[in-house]
């Protein structure tokens, strides 16, 4: 374990409805006895920030490198023993130098939880210290560490029972197609008797007339929710509901947060990638594999109880565990 007693360190993680995810990192550096100070990876979480981001981040550095200016301006008298930057789709080798100049001896460490061909980062690995990846494939071809996902303590409170309202739960940012996929699951899991809830999440009334324009017909807007569902509400549904259903792109390789949050909640889990059986905690008593165009789901599956993992592989997949990976042996 990385000794962390008194080191100073500048965190740049996701913000927006993720934004949990680097408060429960920052919560575990400071528990440890860090410095932290925190800061959004992107100077802003409106979609015309993404857009430009994505766009001319190469062309024109200096775009986010302002931003980096200010964060440096607000922390001149600090001197960092480590740069954490989680996702960080913004930064270049030129931001990360920019940085490295006003914190000489800070050891820069990248964590990517997103893939590669999103993000755009393969030029900054050679500017950090030690670059970790979610994403098994992005790691090997990349020759960095695979770091998994981790799931936040809270999903550790959900109850222990066998009282449960819904088989199922789904709750995602809803968009074309996903609606249609969305009805026609709705559809085939009322035959089966699965008694199915949802959180259709649409970020902002202004995507959703859009979606409904183009893309007629959408969801109706009582079904669906213009804000993200915040954790203690997914608590409450996790605790009246069996499985958790995460439904991935067929290409997605690596393992989204939920299959570690359905594991930490004792929550069976339904998943559209196979991927998860190359994990050593993949048991088939707690985690089914479907076809989405044929999502059968057996009886016997919903009426077993979940079975529980050892506490070994609850540290390695929780912030704890994140945090160990991160900075140990750098």
């Amino acid at each position: 374990m990385a000794e962390l007693a008194g080191k100073q360190v500048l965190l740049f993680s996701p913000y927006g409805c993720t934004k949990h995810y680097g408060q429960a990192i920052m919560a575990e550096l400071q528990k440890r006895g860090a410095h932290v100070d925190e800061y959004d990876e992107r100077p802003s979480q409106n979609a015309l920030m993404k857009i430009v981001i994505r766009l001319f981040k190469k062309k024109v550095p200096q775009i986010f490198n302002h931003y980096i200016k200010k964060v440096i301006k607000k922390n001149v008298d600090k001197d960092y023993d480590y740069i954490l930057i989680c996702r960080g789709e913004a930064f270049t080798p030129y931001s990360i130098a920019t940085l490295r100049t006003a914190y000489p001896k800070a050891k820069v460490i990248l964590y990517l939880w997103d893939v590669m061909h999103n993000c755009k980062m393969k030029d900054v690995l050679d500017s950090c210290d030690k670059c970790m990846s979610f994403d098994p494939v992005d790691a090997r071809e990349n020759n960095i560490g695979f770091r998994p996902t981790f799931f936040v303590d809270d999903y550790l409170s959900v109850k222990e029972t066998n009282d449960f309202i819904y088989d199922m739960e789904f709750i995602c940012t809803l968009y074309h197609p996903r609606q249609k996929m969305i009805k026609e699951l709705r559809r085939q899991f009322d035959q089966q008797g699965i008694r199915f809830y949802t959180y259709l999440y649409v970020p902002g009334l202004i995507r959703y007339i859009q979606e409904s324009l183009f893309h007629f017909p959408f969801y109706p807007f009582r079904e669906i929710s213009l804000t993200p569902i915040s954790i203690p509400g997914t608590i409450n549904i996790l605790n009246m509901t069996k499985c958790i259903l995460d439904i991935n792109p067929p290409y997605q390789t690596s393992l989204s947060t939920r299959a570690h949050e359905a594991m930490a909640a004792r929550r069976k889990y339904i998943t559209t990638n196979k991927h998860i059986m190359d994990y050593e905690y993949y048991n088939p008593n707690n985690v089914l594999v479907v076809d989405i165009n044929n999502p059968i789901i057996p009886q016997e599956f919903l009426e077993t109880p979940f079975e529980s993992v050892s506490e070994h592989i609850l540290h390695k997949y929780s912030v704890r565990g994140l945090v160990d990976d991160l900075f140990d042996n750098i």
